[in-house]
Formats: C-alpha cells, structure tokens, sequence
C-alpha cells in the first residue's frame, strides 16, 4: 500500500520518494512532505511574519520536484554565518537556505522565503488536504476495507 498526492483527479506525487532537496535548516524533504512556508520582514519596530503556507512537497507531470503554490517562482539561496556575520561558506557555525525569485542573483531577491518542514509524509493520514491547490493524501490500495483498516 502507497500514499499518494492528488489535487483533484490530478496526480501530485508519491509519498516518500525523496527529492534532493533540504529546508531552510537542513531537513531534508520528501514528496509528501508538509512544510510552513513564511518569510519574515524587518520593519521599524520588530518584524513581521508574512505567511504563505503550510504547503505539501509534490512533482509536476515531468517530474519536477517544488513547494506546491511556489512552483515558477523559487531557487535555493543559502547564506553562511561565522559568530553572527555573514561568510563565504568556507567556515561557518550557521547556514539559513532561503527560496527566492529564479532570476536572482540578476535581481533583488525581493522576498526571501523561509521553508520549514512541520509534519513528515509518514505522519499525514488519508484524506489530509492542505495548501493552494488542495493537495489531499490517498491510501491507495486494491481493497477499500483494507484502506479503513489502515486508517
């Protein structure tokens, strides 16, 4: 029996298969995943926390792995830091990965999106529908007794 993603009819993925890719901290993530996806903007007087997510991990019709609702927009940036001030990455004690606009470097990176994986593929139950698309988890499975017994 597999998990798989669907939004609608539209297949979004398997669960579990991995994708090479990592969060902001380090985590890596697997289709399926679900991740909270925010960025954080200084303003005069604190900061303020723009949400975007949470949001599962899928693939396209190709193949293409991205962060369901960000799929044109988003390439990995990470920044390296050594006692608080930023790094070549050569020596560090610290590294933040952000997702940022594609045409970047050639451009502001505008928002800077911070990925964080909150709940893993093999946590998600059967009929769990998160994000922009209203991506849902299906058990599938070639008897639907079998499937309320998972459950």
């Amino acid at each position: 029996m597999k998990k798989v993603l669907k939004s609608g009819k539209v297949y979004m993925g398997t669960c579990g298969e991995p994708t090479g890719l990592t969060d902001s901290f380090g985590e890596p993530l697997f289709i399926g995943d679900l991740v909270d996806v925010y960025s954080e903007m200084p303003l005069r007087c604190g900061s303020c926390r723009d949400t975007y997510g949470p949001e599962y991990i899928v693939t396209d019709e190709n193949g293409k792995v991205f962060i369901m609702g960000l799929k044109n927009s988003l390439c990995k940036k990470t920044e390296y830091y050594l006692d608080g001030e930023e790094t070549d990455g050569t020596e560090y004690d610290y590294s933040q990965t952000y997702y940022v606009d594609n045409v970047y470097p050639e451009t502001d990176p505008g928002y800077k999106w911070v990925v964080k994986k909150i709940k893993g593929y093999q946590d998600t139950v059967d009929g769990e529908c998160w994000g922009s698309g209203n991506v849902t988890t299906h058990l599938e499975t070639g008897d639907e007794q079998e499937k309320l017994d998972e459950i």
